[in-house]
């Protein structure tokens, strides 16, 4: 059985910075990354076509980036505002399901990165996203209170949830976060100084790749 982690990134909040921070860690594991963008917006950071939701097929072939060579790219379109138009779930899941698996074996994939909305709202997209997920990272950066879709989770989903304060230079705490990222770290730094990702970060990748040592099978297959 190939052993290919799943690690989601959310929020309960716009800004906390999990897009940036999902991107930041794929480029700082030593370990070959299939980042799929499932509406957090991940895909900003590569200069690859957007695959719109409906149009998702098997034989996607993910985009590798040049600049960080253990990252390959399915940079997914979606519309939070449009999200219940769309009808055809189960045939756009299976098919994603089945271009992950083909882009794993191909580019010898070991941790799949999902950057997820928020979960403030539960679409069918974050219900496929949390039940594919080993790990799910819950990026916080203040007192929001995420004590209702956090219990959902934990209900609902097997995945190990892992919460990361950011921006903590504020002078906020956040009960039960396993690493906290100063602001200074979370900021688009591929654009500013040429490189994806800072110390804090790694650490977090750290933490992240001793949880990956520990799941059993891929759940994609």
């Amino acid at each position: 059985m190939i052993k290919t982690g799943t690690v989601a990134f959310t929020s309960c909040k716009g800004g906390a910075g999990k897009t940036t921070l999902s991107v930041n860690v794929s480029a700082a594991l030593p370990l070959n990354v299939l980042l799929i963008d499932l509406g957090g917006g991940a895909s900003r950071f590569f200069p690859a076509p957007p695959i719109d939701i409906e149009s998702v097929n098997p034989n996607i072939e993910a985009y590798r980036d040049t600049r960080a060579k253990n990252i390959y790219v399915i940079p997914i379109a979606i519309d939070p505002a449009t999200v219940w138009r769309v009808e055809n779930w189960e045939r756009i899941f299976q098919d994603l399901s089945e271009a992950v698996r083909k882009n794993i074996i191909k580019n010898s994939i070991d941790v799949v990165v999902l950057d997820m909305y928020q979960l403030s709202r539960i679409t069918p997209i974050e219900v496929f996203g949390l039940d594919k997920s080993d790990i799910v990272v819950l990026v916080v950066e203040g007192y929001e209170d995420c004590t209702k879709p956090v219990a959902l989770l934990k209900k609902f989903f097997d995945a190990k949830l892992i919460t990361v304060l950011n921006k903590h230079e504020r002078g906020i705490e956040y009960p039960g976060a396993v690493v906290k990222i100063p602001f200074s770290a979370t900021l688009d730094y591929y654009n500013r100084r040429g490189q994806f990702y800072t110390k804090p970060v790694t650490k977090l990748a750290e933490f992240i790749l001793q949880e990956l040592r520990k799941i059993p099978s891929s759940k994609w297959f």
